[in-house]
């Protein structure tokens, strides 16, 4: 993985990333958080209202306001009468998202187990037998999809939809790293699954006490993340060059 020239923003941003349902500022707001979040758009990376207008081939006001709310998540930094560029991750803000997760979903890991249904657990295991064939067919990007979906049907089955907005806007960070980490092929997929069916035998079986601690081991502690981002030198590498100011740039192979 090395950094080379920039490629403008036509190569990866156009009118086919939006989903033509509900109001176009949602629709642009999911396609560039979505873009930030897979680290295809880089910190640093200008974003004028003008040239993703022309991009997406929509006005400038769905824009100006899908950028605000991107900013308000601390994604994107507006320097009035200056320029708009992707926010720089955050380390603090990584941590501060680990918690929250660590804290919300380990809780409704535990009120899941005692709340759900068997429609809950059906869920649970459907999800799990779709990740088992994404990883079978090496399709990371769609096993990163059903973890999340795993993960909001625990919540779901804990009756607490409102919590998982709550852990969505606070593990922003969680997501670019986990892409960046993606990107050099480091992955836990098979330790994943296993904690998952863990999670999930743990519900099934109404184990609050289980399913609390199968959560917080999936999700580890806070000290284990600060030492694992440091642990690969590669890794850590790459975040410092992309995370450091400098002329426009790109990742390639």
């Amino acid at each position: 993985m090395m950094l080379s020239p920039e490629r403008p923003l036509t190569d990866f941003l156009g009118p086919s990333l939006l989903t033509g349902e509900g109001p176009l500022v949602v629709q642009v707001h999911g396609a560039l958080r979505e873009l930030i979040l897979e680290t295809i758009l880089l910190p640093w990376q200008t974003l004028s209202e003008k040239d993703v207008a022309a991009c997406l081939k929509v006005s400038k006001t769905p824009v100006r306001e899908a950028i605000i709310r991107l900013a308000e998540e601390g994604l994107v930094t507006v320097v009035p009468k200056s320029r708009t560029y992707v926010a720089p991750i955050n380390l603090d803000r990584f941590l501060e998202g680990c918690f929250v997760r660590l804290q919300l979903e380990s809780g409704a890991a535990r009120r899941a187990a005692s709340e759900r249904t068997l429609e809950d657990v059906c869920n649970l295991k459907a999800c799990l037998a779709r990740q088992e064939a994404a990883v079978a067919a090496e399709d990371y990007t769609a096993f990163r999809h059903l973890d999340e979906e795993f993960h909001a049907l625990i919540i779901e089955a804990a009756k607490l939809p409102g919590v998982i907005q709550v852990i969505e806007t606070a593990k922003v960070e969680i997501d670019r790293i986990r892409s960046l980490k993606q990107r050099l092929n480091i992955r836990a997929t098979d330790r994943v699954l296993a904690q998952h069916r863990t999670i999930t035998a743990a519900i099934a079986d109404k184990n609050t006490a289980k399913a609390e601690e199968a959560m917080q081991d999936h999700l580890g502690s806070i000290e284990n993340k600060v030492w694992e981002l440091g642990e690969n030198l590669e890794f850590w590498a790459l975040f410092e060059a992309i995370n450091r100011e400098r002329p426009r740039y790109r990742l390639s192979a």
